[in-house]
């Protein structure tokens, strides 16, 4: 039917609707065919905003179902090397947005969220940057920087450091740097993360995760602990991971570290890591019952 719109079309419209937002014409910035954003410094870094979309947005109007997912980044780059990146992240974890209404139109209200984001972290950065480069550096000396939600990300390498930053910054950088690559960081960086998005997931029985006492999750962690150290699972992040779990107070947060810590990755969960895995999250208990009644059909038609 004419007039109907295609994942493509909902794509088109929201690269319109940032580059008005954002103010980009007139301003140096090109909008290159595959949809980019790009400006070019002569003899300086060259500025791109790019956006992927996912391979798997579809738009059925006969049903009035559709998802349309698109991920972007916000970078600055010179030659070969990614100087500064700036992130959104879906909250839910991930790294696209679902960009529909439930009437299968273009979701402008959350692109109207993205704007000041993108303006505060990116576009303003690039203002202060061409201007004094050692004075926008000074905020984010650091690998990355995060915000308290989880929501957004930035990124800055040491390369953009040695080539635009002062000796001092350079040094708190590396420093930083180090620090960040501790194994009690990288654990408190990583659980801190999940324990956000599990908080906010509803596809998680939150009132069985605050229930849970003390004996019940350290009498299952412990069994877990001492069999990642049997199989040769555990290393000095799974320890710092273990020591959070141990000065966890909050029971439901309790419960979602010592959830972490019985995840392996290498090997298949047993009975009782079975069963809180269901208890947990009771969509995939659910799940698995309709996938054992389809298949016994089956197997009878």
């Amino acid at each position: 039917m004419s007039g109907q719109k295609h994942p493509s079309d909902i794509f088109e419209e929201m690269l319109a609707y940032l580059w008005d937002g954002l103010g980009l014409e007139g301003r140096g910035w090109k909008r290159l065919k595959k949809g980019d954003f790009k400006k070019r410094m002569r003899d300086g870094p060259t500025y791109n905003i790019w956006f992927q979309r996912s391979h798997y947005n579809y738009i059925d109007h006969e049903i009035g179902h559709g998802n349309v997912e698109v991920g972007f980044s916000c970078v600055i780059v010179q030659g070969d090397d990614t100087l500064y990146s700036f992130r959104i992240e879906p909250t839910t974890g991930g790294s696209f947005f679902r960009m529909l209404t439930e009437d299968l139109q273009l979701d402008t209200e959350k692109l109207d969220t993205f704007l000041p984001l993108i303006r505060a972290h990116y576009l303003d950065f690039i203002d202060r940057f061409e201007v004094d480069p050692v004075e926008a550096l000074q905020p984010v000396c650091a690998p990355f920087t995060e915000a308290e939600d989880y929501s957004w990300f930035i990124g800055v390498r040491e390369r953009m450091v040695e080539l635009y930053g002062t000796a001092e910054q350079l040094e708190e950088y590396r420093r930083q740097a180090e620090l960040r690559g501790t194994p009690e960081c990288r654990a408190k960086t990583h659980t801190g993360k999940l324990l956000f998005y599990q908080s906010h997931a509803e596809d998680v029985d939150h009132a069985w995760a605050a229930s849970r006492t003390r004996k019940e999750l350290d009498a299952i962690v412990e069994k877990q602990v001492r069999a990642k150290k049997l199989n040769g699972g555990w290393d000095e992040i799974e320890e710092a991971c273990y020591d959070l779990y141990l000065r966890e107070e909050d029971m439901e947060r309790r419960t979602f570290r010592a959830w972490y810590i019985m995840v392996d990755h290498y090997n298949q969960p047993d009975d009782e890591v079975k069963e809180f895995m269901n208890n947990l999250f009771p969509d995939m208990r659910n799940r698995g019952k309709e996938e054992d009644i389809a298949e016994g059909q089956g197997s009878r038609s």
